[in-house]
């Protein structure tokens, strides 16, 4: 499986998010952090960042005779070359197959799913722009951060960063 592939899953980008915020974890507390999908399904999920090495086992803990893993992202399996930018492009193909797939489904509801699609241009320096970048990180951390309560949805924000055409 391509890396694009594996890391675009929807459950699997939740279980990264948790990575993100966590810095190690096991099965039983992103299960926790993941009420919504099936214990089967996100084991799953695991083993396929597992098998990738996008996640590493650093640790295990003994239960009454069984050993729980202790997961880790393994940030040097994030780290590819990707001159020609097929990753990007799989990325963004999912992307485009998720809303065909939400608006294929006969319950596309824009307004009440609150869908939202916008577009800027800026003018900023490089450090000004890794500013900016720095301040959505911050923010986009403070809402990852949040528990799930009773009406809570889960929301798929995408930001992406394109040179010009100039």
């Amino acid at each position: 499986m391509e890396m694009a592939e594996v890391v675009m899953n929807p459950v699997r980008q939740r279980i990264f998010q948790y990575f993100l915020l966590h810095e190690t974890g096991t099965v039983k507390e992103i299960r926790k952090a993941l009420p919504d999908v099936p214990s089967a399904s996100l084991y799953r999920h695991i083993k396929i960042l597992a098998d990738s090495s996008i996640l590493m086992v650093v640790g295990e803990n003994r239960i009454r005779g069984t050993v729980e893993s202790v997961y880790q992202l393994n940030k040097d399996a994030m780290a590819t070359e990707d001159e020609n930018g097929n990753a990007v492009q799989m990325s963004l193909l999912g992307i485009c197959a998720s809303f065909a797939r939400y608006f294929s489904s006969g319950n596309a509801d824009p307004r009440k799913d609150m869908l939202l699609f916008t577009s800027c241009t800026l003018r900023l320096t490089d450090e000004e722009f890794s500013d900016f970048l720095s301040e959505i990180n911050q923010v986009a951390v403070k809402y990852m951060k949040k528990e799930a309560v009773k009406d809570s949805k889960t929301r798929q924000i995408t930001l992406i960063s394109a040179p010009p055409n100039e």
